[in-house]
């Protein structure tokens, strides 16, 4: 019976025969089921069984633990079937959780006071750092390190690697010394490929601060070295660079007779570089170059025919011109040319020819000195593309041999001795093999000399109107 049901009953009970009814409020309902269920004799997980009721709320509703329940419609739903099951009247059981319900929520509370805010400067808010700032940060800073280390990669990748020279101190040098230090400075580490005359090959490598060098002999006359700069880490090349250091010829003594003596003379030299002997030209224009221990040289030409003609024979110097099939009108035949010759003895002079057969005699003057001469054939054909061909034969073997032509690659294998393979160009080729004593070239009709000696190797660029000469990379 509730407490309000026994004020009413008292009340009534005071109306008729005026005796007292004790309105002491019963024990509370947790404690009211719990003495019901051990008055039944089950424990709470017989009672979860039976009653379908979970543990913990049974529990809840036993210790009065109210937080511990659900919403109140369902905590009703479970009082009233487990007031049944413990045999007590449920709606005695509902109307007293009501009131202590009630009476929790009028209960005074203890009125909790904030502790006091610190006084703050006026003038500006105070930044709070929070762990979420905190992780945003870092890990802005990650994002911005890696964008930074991918740019940087990426500019070194596209730079090209550097190299200059410190010694000589001009890419055109001159010296009386048999020998020269070649040095400069280059990315940390990179390999410096240098190729000289004579086959000269050198590979020194930079040292940590960019610095190389390397010693290398020079020959009388010109010496020109080709330097490349290859990186470490990139692997890619610098730009070419062209050292030319000239060594001076020996010139004749002043007041030397005209004529040969028994005593000891300077002999007069004439090497000519250019051009060869039937070089084709298409443009017209012939570069006449190479050497001499003179002092100046005179350059004539000769008018031998057409194109097609067959030139007459010639095996002195003369500047008569040859009996030759041509027409019965000879082109205008350029004056005679005198060419002063440098102090490192290297000439060079260009001259205009119009389409035909041309021989041209080159003389090497000095003073009280027999002159020297060299003379050679030029055909020039009308201005267009002019297919050369080259004919290659293995002399011994097997020998490795890469052919590349124009730029495009059309031979690359292992020929047996004997083979004879033909290829054509409009430019030049590019001879790479193991063994230059091997093989035997034929440019357009003319056989070239050898590349090197037996078991020699590297790249060789063969084009027309010049002497084969060291590439200065691998084809």
């Amino acid at each position: 019976m509730s407490a309000r049901q026994q004020l009413r009953l008292g009340n009534r009970r005071l109306g008729r025969d005026r005796n007292p009814v004790e309105t002491t409020l019963g024990p509370p309902v947790g404690e009211t089921l719990q003495l019901a269920r051990e008055r039944k004799g089950v424990d709470l997980y017989r009672a979860e069984r039976d009653t379908k009721i979970r543990l913990r709320y049974l529990s809840a509703l036993e210790d009065g633990d109210y937080a511990e329940l659900p919403a109140p419609v369902y905590t009703k739903g479970f009082l009233r079937n487990y007031a049944i099951y413990l045999g007590l009247d449920p709606d005695d059981i509902l109307e007293r959780w009501r009131e202590e319900m009630e009476q929790q929520r009028t209960a005074t509370r203890v009125a909790v006071i904030p502790p006091p805010m610190p006084i703050v400067e006026p003038g500006g808010r105070r930044l709070h750092l929070t762990p979420s700032m905190v992780v945003a940060g870092l890990v802005g800073v990650v994002v911005i390190l890696f964008v930074g280390y991918i740019g940087i990669q990426l500019l070194r990748f596209a730079a090209v690697t550097p190299l200059s020279l410190t010694n000589p101190p001009d890419v055109i040098w001159q010296t009386t010394d048999s020998s020269i230090t070649l040095a400069g400075t280059s990315s940390p580490g990179a390999r410096i490929h240098i190729t000289g005359p004579g086959d000269q090959i050198f590979d020194p490598v930079a040292s940590a601060a960019g610095a190389w060098q390397q010693r290398v002999s020079l020959a009388r006359g010109e010496n020109t070295f080709h330097i490349v700069a290859i990186d470490r880490e990139t692997q890619r090349e610098s730009a070419a660079l062209v050292v030319t250091v000239n060594v001076p010829l020996p010139l004749p003594s002043p007041g030397a007779s005209a004529t040969p003596s028994t005593g000891p003379q300077t002999q007069l030299t004439l090497t000519l570089a250019s051009p060869i002997e039937g070089q084709v030209i298409t443009d017209g224009r012939v570069t006449v170059s190479g050497t001499t221990t003179g002092n100046r040289v005179r350059i004539t030409s000769t008018y031998l025919g057409t194109p097609d003609s067959t030139p007459a024979p010639s095996d002195e110097p003369s500047s008569t011109p040859a009996p030759s099939a041509g027409p019965t009108s000879t082109p205008n035949i350029p004056p005679a040319k005198e060419v002063t010759v440098g102090s490192s003895g290297a000439f060079n002079e260009t001259l205009d020819f119009t389409p035909g057969r041309w021989q041209l005699t080159v003389i090497s003057y000095a003073t009280d000195q027999v002159p020297v001469a060299r003379q050679v054939t030029v055909i020039v054909e009308e201005a267009g593309p002019v297919t050369h061909h080259l004919v290659v034969t293995i002399q011994n073997g097997p020998t490795y041999i890469k052919i590349v032509a124009d730029g495009s690659r059309v031979l690359n294998a292992t020929l047996a001795a004997g083979t004879t393979r033909e290829f054509t160009a409009t430019n030049q080729w590019c001879v790479r093999t193991d063994n230059a004593g091997a093989l035997n070239l034929v440019l357009d009709g003319l056989t070239l000399d050898a590349l090197g000696g037996d078991g020699q190797g590297g790249s060789w660029i063969v084009k027309s109107g010049i002497a084969p000469v060291r590439a200065p990379r691998q084809c």
